[in-house]
């Protein structure tokens, strides 16, 4: 196997293995929200009314459909990076081509310990770390749109993950104080 075939090995199971995960995650994620925001939703109706009522309905869908359309995002998002793999392994494939001559990089960390704090911290440890990197041409990865597109994507999930755990978290407060309301 070539060092081109390697790569493109590797970058591929690195790319499935975290949509996979993404998918996961994502809809656990999912059913969750779903269920917070609908009992809540449900809980604000029952125990608002009048005008008050109304906004709930109308924050509480606005809200809702941004939390639960989070996780669906993200679970669309790994799926196409799923479904593009081997496109994906293509673009790889070309960009490792054009950056044929790989650079060995070598990253040399030196630790000391503080024998002030830790009497027995006196000496040094040395840890070194190899990798190779290729050089694009001209255009690199702007002719890769499935590669460009599932970085985005896998990318962006935690931004998503975290505005919907948020928006969650405050629907979960409201169902309280409103399990509360209808309690009283």
């Amino acid at each position: 196997m070539s060092e081109i075939d390697a790569l493109v090995q590797r970058t591929t199971s690195y790319v499935t293995m975290v949509a996979d995960r993404v998918a996961r995650f994502a809809g656990k994620v999912l059913v969750i929200s779903a269920g917070i925001c609908g009992l809540s939703f449900y809980l604000g109706i029952e125990a608002l009314s009048g005008g008050i009522e109304t906004v709930w309905i109308v924050l509480g869908i606005v809200f809702g459909v941004i939390a639960i359309g989070g996780p669906l995002v993200a679970l669309w998002r790994a799926g196409s990076a799923r479904r593009h793999l081997s496109d994906i392994q293509r673009e790889v494939r070309a960009l490792a081509e054009q950056g044929i001559d790989p650079t060995n990089t070598v990253v040399d960390t030196v630790v000391v310990g503080d024998p002030v704090a830790d009497p027995t911290a006196g000496s040094a440890i040395v840890l070194s770390r190899q990798f190779n990197s290729y050089s694009l041409g001209p255009g690199g990865v702007q002719q890769s749109p499935h590669l460009a597109e599932a970085t985005r994507s896998l990318a962006a999930f935690p931004f998503q993950i975290l505005v919907t755990i948020g928006i969650t978290t405050v629907f979960a407060f409201l169902g309280f104080i409103f399990l509360i309301a209808l309690a009283l």
